[in-house]
């Protein structure tokens, strides 16, 4: 008699369908190409970013019409929603990630009493609240892990920040592979020859001579703008630029980046999808944010074969390794970072020095090789 083969059906949750649209770039096709997997998409977000998503064609999309900031009427329409959702439908396996998405993921997946549970965490948004606040906070984790079968963190330094603080026991947590999310497309970001990096200098209208230090993803005072302003002030020597590459959080970022612009210390360039030409013609890659959960940025420039000059915080301990792809810098030590800086514009063996940064990054950070790891990690968990 023929055994009949039944497709595994899985339900991955997120706040914003942008979450899916950038954390999950290629992971989720990478599933659909390499799996039987039946997938289902639920997050809030924009119509756009939810017909983007769509048209990947990697699952079906429902739109749970989560909000990110707290909102308690919408958050409890959203949390039935979810309730009935997850239990007329039965899933083998529920993954929510992201934080108003594993409470609600978590609360929701409790009632589905025969899914398996796998809460992925990115990061703490409250990484450096103090008091009562962050008690709230730190009790949200607690009961979204305490309703979870299983709980992955992107960082080693992450978990271990959870087990200091006595969220979870260290026999609850786990790491896929060496951390990271969703690794480093190693054949895009890669190392350029001295043409092919005065060339894009020229593209891009950034000056040749330069020694250019890039700033790359969100600029807000928690990605540490404020820090570089004050580090922009001490560096005096006219052959260092910063060029600044993402979106501005606030007004108080876009200030600080215009005047940092207008004394002719740096330039500007919106968001682009080549971000790794923003690498490849720069020199450093400076990395001074206050918390991250991994700081997959940090990677990618050193699979360019560009160092990062960072502070040593949670998750910028992984995806920096001090000595061989960058150095870390103690939290805030602006003095430190502004000497490091000015040496390096001097050093003839500055590129040298952090020559085995892409092997480092190849070795451990492969995206495809990430992406198989928690392919096989959900199917492990399924079966």
């Amino acid at each position: 008699m023929e055994t009949i083969k039944l497709t595994k059906k899985i339900c991955f949750i997120v706040t914003d369908a942008i979450s899916f649209n950038v954390l999950c770039r290629g992971q989720l096709e990478y599933f659909r190409d390499h799996s039987d997997l039946d997938v289902t998409l639920i997050s809030g977000g924009s119509n756009k970013e939810l017909d983007l998503l769509r048209k990947r064609g990697v699952g079906k999309v429902i739109n749970a019409k989560f909000q990110r900031k707290p909102s308690p009427i919408q958050d409890a329409r959203s949390l039935v929603f979810l309730i009935h959702y997850l239990r007329s439908d039965h899933f083998d396996l529920i993954v929510y990630s992201t934080p108003k998405a594993l409470l609600l993921g978590s609360i929701a997946g409790a009632f589905s009493l025969k899914s398996k549970k796998i809460a992925i965490v990115h990061g703490r948004v409250y990484e450096n609240f103090t008091g009562l606040k962050k008690l709230i906070f730190q009790s949200f984790d607690q009961l979204s892990f305490f309703l979870s079968s299983k709980v992955v963190f992107v960082s080693k330094s992450l978990l271990q920040n959870y087990i200091d603080d006595k969220i979870l026991d260290n026999k609850t947590g786990k790491i896929i592979k060496q951390g990271s999310f969703n690794g480093v497309n190693i054949s895009v970001f890669h190392p350029v020859n001295s043409d092919e990096k005065f060339r894009l200098r020229a593209e891009l209208d950034l000056p040749q001579e330069s020694f250019l230090i890039c700033v790359v993803g969100r600029i807000c005072i928690d990605k540490g703008i404020r820090d570089i302003k004050l580090l922009a002030e001490s560096l005096k020597d006219k052959r260092l630029k910063f060029v600044f590459v993402g979106s501005f959080e606030d007004d108080k970022a876009r200030e600080i980046v215009k005047e940092i612009t207008e004394r002719h210390q740096g330039y500007y360039l919106p968001h682009t999808p080549r971000v790794y030409e923003i690498f490849q013609c720069s020199d450093l890659h400076l990395f001074l944010s206050h918390r991250e959960g991994f700081g997959n940025v940090a990677v990618e420039a050193a699979s360019c074969g560009i160092p990062t000059f960072a502070y040593d915080v949670v998750g910028v301990k992984d995806s920096v390794n001090d000595g061989i792809s960058g150095q870390r810098f103690n939290f805030q030590d602006i003095s430190a970072v502004s000497q490091a800086i000015t040496e390096s514009v001097y050093d003839d063996d500055f590129e040298q020095k952090y020559s085995g940064a892409r092997d480092w990054v190849v070795e451990n950070f492969d995206q495809e090789e990430v992406w198989d790891s928690y392919l096989k990690f959900y199917l492990a968990n399924i079966n």
